[in-house]
């Protein structure tokens, strides 16, 4: 869904027309939500924390384009992708938002359901 919400903003971000800032505000606005929704309830493997990188940074290379450096172009590197974005990366975002949705549920009462289902323990062998 996050590649179908980012080819369907496509020719936003190959315009020419439109400065890089405003390109990554319609990354976090348009396409980062469509890849972390319901996030707050995953839960993150390694392999799927690195997917979700080389999904990011595959976006964030075609808004900032490569560099040229002695006469040859180059693309970016991860690291620079890092200080361009300022560490806002897309998992670091998932996290914040799982501490976010962990914090409302504290705030509930204790006999909502998801309080429940959250502090809940099972009692049967399987």
């Amino acid at each position: 869904m996050g590649n179908k919400a980012y080819y369907a903003n496509r020719q936003l971000v190959k315009s020419s027309l439109i400065s890089r800032s405003s390109k990554l505000q319609i990354y976090c606005t348009l396409v980062r939500p469509v890849v972390t929704y319901g996030s707050e309830l995953w839960t993150l493997t390694m392999e799927e924390e690195r997917a979700l990188a080389v999904f990011e940074r595959k976006i964030l290379r075609k808004i900032y384009g490569p560099l040229k450096e002695n006469e040859l172009w180059r693309i970016r590197r991860n690291d620079e992708l890092e200080t361009i974005i300022k560490g806002a990366n897309i998992v670091g975002f998932i996290k914040w938002q799982r501490i976010r949705w962990l914090g409302h549920i504290e705030r509930m009462q204790d006999t909502t359901i998801p309080k429940k289902m959250l502090y809940g323990k099972l009692y049967a062998k399987r």
